[in-house]
């Protein structure tokens, strides 16, 4: 009880600076609607389904805990939850009397009771359903995985000895979720997992009436009636190709808040039209292209236009262990010579190809994002002393890359430049390429990417930071790229020998990715086999103590960073944006849909200027600082 007094304290405090602040109430709100566009087609409102526009469920479905304004995690349809010493039994007790509501703002007969989250699980985990991101919880609730996984192998034929209908009883036995009663929701997970508040954000936890679900069958989510409402709004106008309107609840458990009356979303072709739309006063919000931000230089926008935060997506080089370029093959066993590639790598010239005005803002040394997670005095995890050293310096060096690449040579090249291990022959990696190796000096190295404008340049860029730092006589950087899949043509036959990638961090645990690169990991993409790394990431998973984890997380990171298995180089998010919503008055957060809300949010009749967001930042820094301090 004692852990979840202390909880509370923070959930209380946060509250307090919340309405001090001045900032989460409808006073002074200078516009009823919000008005933003979208571009890609809309295809279903189902909320487990869903691919992007993540803005239309975060405000239309709450679940069971949502972010504040700081990033904390506050109660929503449950009002209070405790969880065992080693928080592996979870108990929510939800908010009583609440009920759905239709497409018309009407209360129907449903009630929002723990039964929902029960069945949105149920829902979820049967592979017919296909939602999208399951694999993110299916290892975390206990017998979870074993039930998705013999629904799934009765599917494919690998189970002909039971049915369907032999299987679905033992979600109610087996599965870690049940309704205590109609308002005490009780989680089992697989095991001690302190961090879980941070999967509750996510859309897989939202709920699902089943009597609702039972009436409209396969064609839940198809349209607007064919989804129940708990959130903050409804979905009052859908067209996929034309707009979405969300009209406030007049139901909604924390009304008070919801301090705009619409959301409404029109859907336009680029960029440019958006731009347009702000301009001429008709939209909210707009996102601009780099481009459009150097041709507004000068302007009177330019005052107008805030970068705004980086997200916890990461992208980073992954080089190939199995390449059938044996002199690349040969090579990368040293870790010299990855040594020389990662210090011959200007990322932040390379960042400047989508960034060209603060490039350096958007490169990432760390595999862990910064600013996700913190330890129980306050200190970010990538202020690790294990890992602020990698967080805080650039590795981009000619001279120690040369110096790099020349200790390789010795190491692994005889003195007639010959590679130790290499017989010559052809190389084939089409559709992407196909060369002959002689064995000798010059090494060949196949960086691969696909034929988008910005992509081609990227590539054009490392083979010249490449032979500029290595030198031509060392080093032969061969270009490939993807014809039509990347996935088909590239990473699955492994036709590459250096390749970048995108990883999304999906909870407040280092586990999230550090879990998901170990020998036998799913983002293990270039085949490598650590077993140090392995060992230190299952120790790292047995500790309990946040602290003690994040410590031995560290020190996991720190080893794959410092033998150079992968290279992480750049950071997701931070666009160029123009507003007349005030920052940093609606939810924050890492993670899942909070961050989509619009909950509290103040429309101001004139755009908001970049000092005005600075200001703002500055802030709300100073009062996160005071919670913690």
């Amino acid at each position: 009880m004692r852990k979840m007094f202390k909880r509370f304290i923070a959930v209380a405090l946060a509250g307090m600076l919340l309405a001090s602040s001045g900032c989460s109430g409808g006073a002074g709100n200078g516009a009823a609607a919000y008005k933003s566009t979208f571009m890609q087609t809309i295809e279903t409102l189902n909320p487990y389904l869903l691919t992007g526009n993540y803005s239309f469920v975060a405000n239309t479905i709450d679940g069971l805990v949502e972010n504040d304004r700081y990033g904390q995690y506050v109660p929503s349809l449950a009002q209070s939850w405790t969880s065992n010493d080693d928080d592996s039994v979870w108990t929510f007790k939800l908010r009583e009397g609440l009920k759905w509501v239709n497409d018309l703002g009407q209360q129907t007969r449903y009630p929002v009771t723990a039964h929902d989250f029960v069945e949105a699980l149920r829902y979820v985990s049967d592979p017919a359903v296909g939602a999208k991101n399951f694999s993110t919880i299916r290892s975390v609730i206990s017998g979870l995985s074993d039930y998705y996984f013999a629904l799934d192998d009765i599917d494919s034929g690998d189970d002909t000895t039971r049915t369907r209908e032999d299987v679905y009883p033992t979600f109610d036995t087996d599965v870690g979720v049940k309704a205590i009663d109609d308002y005490t929701l009780e989680y089992t997970l697989s095991g001690s997992t302190p961090y879980f508040l941070s999967y509750l954000v996510i859309e897989l936890f939202l709920p699902l009436n089943k009597a609702f679900l039972d009436t409209v069958g396969e064609s839940y989510g198809t349209a607007k009636d064919k989804l129940l409402y708990n959130g903050g709004y409804y979905i009052s106008d859908w067209d996929r190709d034309k707009q979405v309107i969300m009209t406030q609840n007049p139901y909604y458990w924390d009304k008070e808040h919801i301090t705009v009356k619409t959301l409404e979303y029109q859907k336009v072709a680029d960029e440019v039209t958006g731009l347009e739309l702000f301009q001429r006063g008709e939209i909210t919000s707009a996102t601009l292209t780099a481009e459009q931000f150097t041709a507004l230089k000068g302007t009177d926008w330019e005052k107008n236009i805030y970068l705004s935060e980086k997200s916890p997506l990461t992208y980073w080089f992954t080089f190939n262990y199995h390449s059938d370029n044996p002199e690349f093959a040969a090579m990368l066993q040293n870790v010299n010579f990855r040594k020389a590639i990662l210090y011959a790598m200007d990322r932040v010239t390379l960042s400047a190809l989508w960034e060209p005005e603060n490039p350096a803002f958007f490169t990432r040394n760390t595999i862990i994002p910064e600013e996700t997670m913190y330890n129980s005095k306050g200190v970010d995890y990538t202020d690790q002393p294990n890992l602020k050293p990698f967080k805080d310096q650039i590795p981009y060096d000619p001279a120690k890359a040369k110096d790099f690449m020349l200790k390789a040579i010795e190491e692994s090249v005889d003195p007639d430049g010959t590679i130790r291990g290499v017989t010559p022959g052809y190389v084939d990696m089409l559709p992407v390429t196909d060369f002959n190796v002689d064995g000798k000096l010059p090494i060949d190295l196949v960086f691969v990417c696909t034929q988008d404008e910005l992509e081609i340049k990227k590539s054009l860029l490392f083979r010249e930071m490449m032979i500029s730092a290595l030198g031509s006589e060392n080093i032969n950087v061969i270009l490939g790229y993807s014809v039509n899949s990347f996935s088909e043509e590239v990473f699955e036959p492994m036709n590459f020998d250096l390749v970048d990638d995108s990883y999304s961090f999906r909870f407040a645990d280092p586990s999230a990715n550090l879990a998901r690169i170990t020998t036998d990991g799913s983002m293990n993409e270039g085949g490598y086999d650590v077993p140090e790394y392995d060992a230190l990431v299952e120790r790292a998973l047995a500790a309990t103590d946040i602290d003690q984890r994040y410590e031995l997380f560290s020190e996991a990171e720190k080893y794959m960073l410092e033998n150079v298995y992968l290279m992480p180089y750049l950071t997701g998010g931070g666009s160029y944006n123009m507003t007349h919503e005030v920052p940093f008055t609606t939810p924050q957060g890492a993670f899942g849909l909070s961050k989509y809300k619009m909950k509290g949010a103040i429309i101001q009749d004139t755009p908001i200027t970049a000092a005005e967001y600075s200001q703002r930042k500055e802030e709300l820094e100073k009062e996160k600082a005071s919670m913690l301090g």
